[in-house]
């Protein structure tokens, strides 16, 4: 039954969605998010929606100073932790996986940090795994993003929450299922509003 239910919420080709299940099932993706643990990389959610007949995404990746549950610990994000990785070659994912969707090194996905957060506007690529993605977004399927990085100075507070208070490098943005910050959000944009803005 979860092998049904992976191979129908995976965007792409028939034949993507096989390969992609196989690699879960042989422990491939859990494999390489642990080496990229084992070298620092952190994982964290948000949430995302899709906007109409544009490929176009955008939203918050984080949202300063609100607390996140992560297991072993709180987390929260300072302001401006983000100013030293705006240019960082970032990547538009899904899961923290596969080909990108959109890659901010071409212009197809913007950073912005703003007194809310971490902001991204990213255009999908127009192949089906993108047509894909962008629906499930826009019908709320895939309604929370989440980014990956590396943390450059973090402290602990009175209330023993970690801060992050500088990220030393932000590796992606991605559209997930299960998010750590719940409050970060993508909504899917229509071309005449983008035009507007």
């Amino acid at each position: 039954m979860q092998i049904v239910a992976i191979y129908t919420n995976t965007p792409g080709t028939d034949h993507e969605r096989v390969s992609e299940v196989r690699k879960y099932l042989d422990g491939t993706i859990e494999r390489k998010r642990k080496k990229a643990k084992d070298n620092g990389v952190q994982f964290r959610n948000a949430e995302m929606r899709a906007a109409e007949d544009s490929l176009v995404v955008e939203g918050y990746a984080a949202v300063f100073d609100t607390v996140a549950d992560i297991g072993p610990f709180k987390e929260r994000i300072a302001q401006g932790a983000f100013s030293d990785v705006l240019n960082d070659d970032v990547r538009f994912l899904v899961n923290h996986e596969g080909m990108p969707l959109a890659r901010t090194s071409n212009g197809t996905m913007v950073l912005k940090q703003d007194e809310v957060g971490l902001f991204y506007r990213a255009t999908l690529s127009d192949t089906q795994m993108g047509r894909d993605v962008y629906t499930s977004i826009q019908r709320g399927d895939m309604s929370q993003s989440s980014f990956a990085f590396t943390i450059e100075k973090e402290s602990i507070d009175d209330d023993g929450v970690r801060v992050i208070e500088k990220v030393r490098s932000l590796i992606d943005t991605s559209a997930v299922s299960y998010p750590a910050y719940s409050e970060a959000s993508v909504t899917a944009r229509s071309e005449q509003k983008e035009e507007n803005d």
